[in-house]
């Protein structure tokens, strides 16, 4: 599934650098105010240890419905964001995030075992992210 959940963040990013190429700027920037922005992108309900944890963190949290539609508005098609193929949540997040901030943005994915541009994360899974600075 690490290979699907690859392929699912390339295509999410390549998303996030034609809109930004197309609107010069990148999803949900402007609605950064004094917090970060992150989007849980998933197809299930997230679990209430991830929201909690969240709601501690200093930054605002959007919908993954948010972040599809404001694609759509500037793309201007339709989006279905992908999400982790895996229906059975475990003790990673199973989820995609999108976090967003003035500077720059990151599209995240949890991975079970090391691929290339990973990182350990704590010694229970990788990280692999990609990141575009913002233009303005």
């Amino acid at each position: 599934m690490d290979q699907i959940r690859i392929q699912h963040l390339d295509t999410i990013f390549n998303l996030l650098v034609e809109y930004q190429n197309k609107s010069g700027q990148l999803p949900l920037q402007g609605d950064v105010l004094s917090r970060d922005i992150e989007v849980f992108i998933t197809h299930r309900k997230l679990p209430d240890w991830l929201i909690t944890q969240a709601a501690q963190a200093p930054l605002d949290i959007y919908p993954n419905e948010a972040l599809e539609a404001e694609f759509e508005r500037v793309l201007g098609r339709e989006i279905e964001l992908p999400s982790d193929p895996q229906n059975v949540a475990t003790y990673a997040p199973n989820v995609y995030v999108y976090h967003v901030n003035p500077g720059w943005a990151c599209v995240a994915a949890h991975l079970y075992s090391p691929a290339p541009g990973t990182k350990n994360v704590q010694n229970q899974y990788y990280k692999y992210e990609k990141c575009v600075q913002s233009s303005i």
